[in-house]
């Protein structure tokens, strides 16, 4: 009975390193592909055609309205900046606009290149 007990134990224990291995094979890909979803959008924006469509008003005067600098909105605009939730709000209250509106995700480059052109 040893012996057999041996064996069982032994296999279930090759069964658990196995499913154990698969299972972090599996979160360690999930996670990878997640992360590279992640790092490959980007948030575009029309602050830029919100601003000319309000009497071609300048970056300064946005930021003046809102409580940021001019430096601020040309980064949001350029896309070097992603502006936090509040100050998302703010723009789009300005323009009395959604946020959806005023933001957009941009996740592949078919996207990218539709993005630039907007500009």
């Amino acid at each position: 009975m040893t012996g057999y007990y041996s064996f069982v134990n032994y296999s279930w224990y090759i069964f658990y390193s196995v499913t154990v291995k698969y299972i972090c094979i599996n979160v360690h890909y999930g996670i990878h592909l997640l992360l590279h979803t992640v790092h490959s959008m980007n948030l575009g924006n029309n602050i830029r055609r919100c601003r000319f469509d309000k009497d071609e008003m300048s970056q300064e005067d946005l930021a003046d309205a809102i409580g940021v600098t001019r430096q601020t909105i040309h980064s949001i605009e350029k896309g070097k900046f992603i502006p936090s939730t509040l100050l998302a709000f703010k723009i789009s209250r300005y323009f009395e606009k959604n946020v959806e509106e005023i933001f957009y995700l941009v996740n592949d480059e078919t996207d990218k290149s539709l993005y630039k052109k907007l500009k």
